[in-house]
């Protein structure tokens, strides 16, 4: 029992922490019960210097307790860990992490700033309160523990007692309850929703409402044809005959046929919609059908419905349905609060660590996209990351190697976007028909579709030369755009531009490279870097290998939905390319052991998805050549060509 719970233990405590912020506000403080637990309090006074950010009030810095400490943020990533871990996600080790770090540290942000105006506005729950309430929030939560009497007698014989348990959720939980408390009065004092407002969101989104919420509970019986459909319907009426034991003894559908026919509630758009319109439209009690769908003929009967005829049914007849509509509309009037609080009182955040100040400047030049302002920081980036030789700098972290990549990646889509402009501008500007040209772009889309209604009507020769046609306007049309979006732009300019552009990417790529080198040496499980590092350098054996090994590791996992046939249906060409790649670094001048890996994984690859016997006996000769001592390698050969040839045997017989 107790090696159960040591590798169950942060899963239960997990599930008791979601259980407790069930229908907590838009960030849930679930992630934030991390950075507020810990039995013992610490006494110490808080320094300035273990704080990575500080909340400002019109760009001076607040005291404490509105720093946001780096051990917060430490347990709001542990925490975001365990979510992704729990969800079955991989954090890439280089481009995940400071991005957490920075996320954490806004949500807490955002957590401190509702702390300050609960302060200055008299929300502040006392230590009795906190107490008071937190004791029966856990009474509350313990008796739904309880209803699940296995479960419980797990607990009790972990932690001993109800007690002890209690003690537990008291002393790691009980500031992220307070923070809750919190939360709640700050929400309760600034985002009421008015009868009045409920009811004008109702009006004007009752349909989306109607296709959202809407409910039919009904059963059905499903056979063939009509005739069958009629005669049973008649025996129900007739009460010769129970719809249950109708649908166990005629209906085709066996998911349901021995359960009465039971389909459970269902809302639009779940059902074909024959079937739909019957069910919405009937009268509780009613037997309706035949219906006739793709799968048959259907007999329904509805047991309950959860319709609306106007905006205030869903108000009055259907309050648990309001309920949620209107917590929703309190986090969104909520969430609005927040963001004109911050605006209009002037807080802000003072990144106190270095490097969240630069992924800070990341993120805002990822909104604004202003080019001239991300040249002068990708500049500032490349003096930090780079020597005076131009190699990676000593002292350069992997966060600040990861910001550069992050931010040369919003430089260069820009380069490459004006590159692409400049070079269709070209190509075009001498191949387009000037006559069509000077009918204008007007007259070019009008002959564009007129063109494109015949070809509709003619095939052959004639659709051929209609195709080739509407390609001079197609042409025209993309001509004239481009000269109006580079209008500020001279011919000369334009030629040179190209030029210019091409050398200054050849450049940023040839820094990226030496960035992404650096990071595949030191993290070669990081995903991220091998599929940018692939882009940028395909040409590189062990990138290339790392990648198709990635790529062909992902769709293995699909297998588990679809068998390796059908697989080549839908990534036909990934497929490909991954098997291409391989074969390009098995037969490279890449390392032996670069090359043996690449065969190895050819193999897998073969046994999966191709069955080729005949490649895989040259893939382990090949494997041979480069290392002749490797393990069992003339048993491996020997095996493959049985396999060979037992299959060109069935091949023959067949």
């Amino acid at each position: 029992m107790r090696d159960w719970f040591l590798k169950w233990e942060k899963i239960i405590v997990w599930a008791i922490v979601i259980l407790f912020t069930a229908g907590i506000v838009w960030w849930s403080v679930a992630t934030y019960m991390g950075a507020s637990r810990g039995g013992a309090v610490n006494t110490a006074k808080p320094s300035k210097d273990d704080a990575v950010a500080v909340i400002t009030k019109d760009g001076t810095d607040l005291d404490y307790p509105y720093w946001i400490m780096s051990y917060e943020v430490n347990d709001e990533v542990s925490q975001l860990r365990q979510q992704y871990t729990a969800y079955g996600q991989t954090l890439d080790p280089v481009f995940d992490e400071l991005s957490l770090s920075y996320n954490s540290v806004n949500q807490l942000f955002d957590i401190k700033v509702i702390e300050y105006y609960a302060e200055n506005n008299g929300l502040l729950p006392t230590d009795k309160e906190v107490d008071t309430e937190f004791d029966k929030f856990i009474d509350d939560q313990i008796a739904k523990l309880k209803e699940n009497e296995e479960n419980w007698k797990k607990y009790l014989d972990y932690y001993q007692s109800e007690e002890n348990l209690r003690n537990v959720i008291k002393s790691n939980y009980r500031n992220a309850y307070r923070t809750q408390l919190i939360i709640d009065r700050v929400k309760n004092s600034v985002s009421n929703i008015s009868k009045e407002e409920g009811l004008k969101y109702l009006e004007e989104n009752f349909e989306d409402l109607k296709t959202q919420y809407e409910e039919v509970k009904a059963q059905h019986i499903l056979v063939s044809d009509e005739a069958t459909a009629n005669m049973i319907k008649e025996m129900i009426e007739n009460k010769e005959i129970t719809f249950e034991d109708a649908a166990a003894k005629y209906s085709k559908d066996t998911s349901n046929a021995t359960s009465g026919g039971e389909l459970g509630w269902f809302k639009h758009n779940t059902m074909v919609k024959p079937f739909e319109d019957a069910s919405f439209g009937a009268t509780v009690g009613e037997l309706v059908g035949p219906v006739e769908t793709d799968y048959g003929y259907h007999l329904i009967r509805v047991q309950d419905k959860k319709v609306f005829d106007n905006p205030a049914d869903i108000m009055d007849k259907f309050p648990e349905i309001y309920t949620e509509i209107e917590n929703k509309l309190k986090d969104e009037k909520f969430v609005s609060w927040l963001k004109d609080y911050k605006e209009n009182e002037k807080l802000g955040l003072n990144y106190l660590d270095e490097n969240l100040a630069y992924y800070n400047r990341y993120v805002e030049l990822q909104k604004s996209n202003d080019e001239e302002k991300i040249r002068e920081f990708v500049k500032e980036l490349e003096n930090l990351v780079f020597d005076e030789n131009g190699e990676i700098a000593i002292e350069t972290s992997t966060d600040e190697m990861a910001i550069y990549i992050n931010t040369t990646n919003l430089l260069k889509s820009i380069l490459e976007d004006r590159l692409d402009k400049f070079t269709k501008y070209l190509t075009l500007k001498d191949d387009v028909d000037e006559e069509i040209l000077n009918l204008g772009l007007d007259k070019i889309n009008e002959k564009y579709d007129e063109i494109s209604n015949k070809m509709k009507d003619v095939e052959g020769e004639e659709y051929t030369q209609l195709l080739k046609e509407r390609f001079k306007y197609e042409d025209a049309k993309e001509f004239l755009t481009l000269k109006d979006e580079l209008k500020e732009y001279t011919e000369d300019q334009i030629k040179n531009g190209k030029v210019e552009l091409e050398k200054e990417l050849e450049i940023l790529k040839a820094n990226r490279i030496k960035v992404l080198d650096e990071l595949f040496v030191e993290y070669p499980s990081s995903s991220k870097t091998i599929e940018l590092y692939y882009q940028e350098a395909p040409e590189n054996p062990e990138v290339a290998l790392k990648y198709s090994q990635n790529k062909f590791n992902t769709y293995k996992q699909y297998l588990a939905y679809i068998d390796a046939n059908s697989m080549f249906q839908y990534f036909g060409q990934q497929l490909r390319e991954i098997s291409f790649n391989l074969n390009r670094v098995a037969f490279s001048k890449a390392s032996t052991e670069t090359r043996i890996e690449a065969l190895e994984t050819l193999i897998d690859f073969n046994d999966i998805f191709s069955q080729d016997k005949f490649s895989k006996i040259g893939y382990l000769e090949e494997i041979k050549k480069l290392d002749p001592e490797y393990p069992g390698i003339d048993k491996m050969i020997e095996e493959a060509e049985k396999e060979y040839q037992e299959s060109q045997n069935a091949t023959a017989t067949n």
